[in-house]
């Protein structure tokens, strides 16, 4: 191209000059500087989106662990432990619930100055700001453990039975045994009267049958025999005859169908000889011999309960139906828990009979059984 100049004329070239190889270079090392800045906002800003993601994620689960800690284990609000102190253990336990606590283990100590099943010592103290469903330990009295029991040799089985009823000892076992005494005339009891026992033994009593040994017989063969005729035989030997009432359609009425004790046994005045018969109703049964079915439901409490049950028959001799002497456990009485039921196999008894339940050494229950009528029970207080 040509172009005019002042003062002459000429060209000039406009052809671009060529890149250097050092502008090349400069060109793609500030490339990539641009793009390592670029790489480490983002990487920053990457670190900081996961960053506060954690510290959230932290932040809930403390939260979480705070909350459960504080409501689920370490129970929920703060109460002030109640004074239980010389409370009986089922208005303590009420107590304690009230306030939203329980009760732990429960340990019973020997204390003749604070009544039995009553809290002596408490732990925590009262008065101390808990945590509800905190477990609060109780020590409890049992009761004085050593106590002689009264003499009763020489007195009648009902005067035994009252002076018993107004301590803490119990009536047990009453076995009899021919005497020149009059009967039920109190011969020894056990424990004696010179031990120390526990406040709550059960005293055990023989007394008189009334009679003396005399001579002995052979039981006769009953079987199959009519009742008059049994009756007959069994008068000469002073003997009770006892009917046990049985309901077999396909046995023969009136007629002995088993006997107690068995024919050959030997037999002296005043035993019971017990035969079964079904009776037709034409022929009238002396000591018409009766079953009664026992059961009881062991009362609520927070710790298992002991439990006797006595029979007295229509001549006051006593006998413990529950529990046997095979059912103690390392020579102790077993402890039934609260709500369980008891039930003993039928009782059997002549005209009437009245049947005793203590629970714990207290008597809760009378019960009055009269010919196979249902029994008129009578509850009574106990702690």
């Amino acid at each position: 191209m040509v172009y005019a100049v002042e003062n002459g004329t000429g060209t000039i070239s406009n052809t671009p000059n060529r890149r250097g190889v050092g502008r090349i270079l400069l060109d793609a090392i500030s490339e990539g500087i641009l793009n390592s800045i670029a790489f480490v906002f983002l990487f920053m800003g990457w670190c900081v989106r996961w960053l506060l993601a954690t510290v959230f994620f932290l932040a809930v689960m403390a939260g979480t662990g705070y909350y459960v800690f504080n409501h689920l284990l370490s129970g929920g609000a703060y109460v002030k432990v109640p004074d239980v102190t010389m409370r009986p253990i089922t208005e303590a336990s009420l107590m304690l619930a009230q306030q939203g606590l329980e009760i732990g283990g429960q340990t019973q100590v020997a204390d003749d100055r604070v009544p039995k099943y009553h809290v002596i010592v408490q732990r925590p103290a009262a008065g101390k700001v808990v945590r509800g469903g905190r477990k609060v330990y109780l020590t409890v009295s049992a009761g004085n453990e050593s106590l002689t029991p009264p003499d009763l040799v020489g007195k009648t089985l009902a005067e035994a039975a009252d002076i018993l009823r107004q301590t803490s000892f119990s009536l047990g076992a009453v076995a009899r045994m021919p005497h020149s005494s009059p009967r039920d005339t109190v011969l020894a009891q056990d424990p004696a009267p010179t031990r120390l026992v526990a406040s709550n033994a059960v005293i055990g009593l023989l007394v008189s049958d009334g009679r003396r040994a005399g001579n002995a017989w052979l039981m006769p063969d009953l079987f199959h025999k009519p009742v008059q005729e049994v009756l007959q035989m069994l008068a000469p030997f002073g003997v009770k005859p006892v009917p046990n009432i049985v309901n077999q359609p396909d046995q023969p009425m009136d007629v002995v169908l088993d006997q107690q004790p068995a024919a050959g046994s030997l037999i002296q005045e005043g035993d019971r000889v017990v035969y079964s018969v079904r009776p037709s109703g034409t022929i009238a049964l002396p000591d018409v011999q009766q079953k009664a079915n026992i059961s009881y439901v062991v009362p609520p409490a927070p710790f298992d309960r002991e439990v006797r049950i006595d029979a007295i028959d229509r001549n006051g001799a006593r006998v413990t139906l529950y529990p046997l002497e095979r059912q103690y456990v390392n020579g102790e009485p077993p402890r039934l828990a609260p709500g369980s039921s008891l039930v003993l196999p039928p009782v059997s008894y002549v005209d009437k009979m009245a049947v005793e339940i203590y629970v714990d050494g207290q008597l809760a229950e009378s019960r009055f059984y009269e010919n196979g009528a249902e029994p008129i029970i009578t509850p009574h207080a106990i702690q």
